[in-house]
C-alpha cells in the first residue's frame, strides 16, 4: 500500500529523471540521433521514442486507461515505431524530425506530471490496467517508470560516447 511519503518520492523521481533526459536530448546533436553502432542494435531515436511510449503507457494509461484527448498528445504511429517489440530503423524518412519527437516527448511528460497530481493513494492501490505480472498495483507501475527511463538513458549515454563525445557528467 502506497503512502503519502512514499508517493512524493515517486513523483520527485520521476520529475528528476524527466529534467535529466530533457536536457541530454535537447543538447545532443542532431546527427547523433539515428547513429546506430555497425551491430545495428539501436539509436537515440529509437530510445526517446520508446521512452515517451513507456512513460505514457507506464504513467497514465495503465493509471486510468486510454482517453480520446491521449491521440492529440502521443501519435498513433509511436507504438508501432517505438512499443515494444518494435525493431529500430535508422531509416529517417519513416521517423518523426527530430525536433517533433523533443516535442512529443516533452507533451506526454508535461501531461503525466499533471495527471500525476491527481492521482489518489486510494486509486494507486487499485490494480494496474491491464493486470500484468510485474505490477500488482498502478503505484508498482509509477514506482518503476523512473528505472525504466534510466536503463534506456544509459543506453543513449554509451551510443553518445561511442560517437566520441566526452561523458556529460
Amino acid at each position: 500500500m502506497a503512502d503519502a511519503a512514499q508517493w512524493e518520492l515517486t513523483k520527485q523521481r520521476i520529475a528528476v529523471t524527466d529534467q535529466m533526459f530533457r536536457e541530454f536530448i535537447e543538447g545532443l546533436e542532431p546527427e547523433l540521433w539515428f547513429r546506430m553502432p555497425s551491430e545495428g542494435v539501436t539509436h537515440i531515436a529509437w530510445q526517446v521514442g520508446h521512452v515517451t511510449v513507456a512513460n505514457y503507457g507506464l504513467g497514465m494509461l495503465r493509471i486510468r486507461g486510454k482517453r480520446a484527448e491521449d491521440a492529440s498528445v502521443l501519435p498513433e504511429s509511436y507504438f508501432e515505431l517505438f512499443g515494444r517489440g518494435s525493431i529500430p530503423s535508422k531509416d529517417q524518412s519513416i521517423h518523426p524530425s527530430v525536433e517533433r519527437m523533443i516535442e512529443i516527448y516533452k507533451q506526454v511528460n508535461d501531461q503525466l506530471q499533471k495527471e500525476m497530481e491527481e492521482y489518489t493513494l486510494d486509486q494507486l492501490d487499485e490494480p494496474s490496467l491491464p493486470e500484468h505480472p510485474m505490477f500488482k498495483t498502478k503505484f508498482d507501475t509509477l514506482l518503476f517508470l523512473p528505472y525504466h527511463v534510466m536503463m534506456h538513458f544509459g543506453q543513449m549515454g554509451l551510443l553518445r560516447r561511442l560517437a566520441g563525445k566526452p561523458p556529460l557528467r
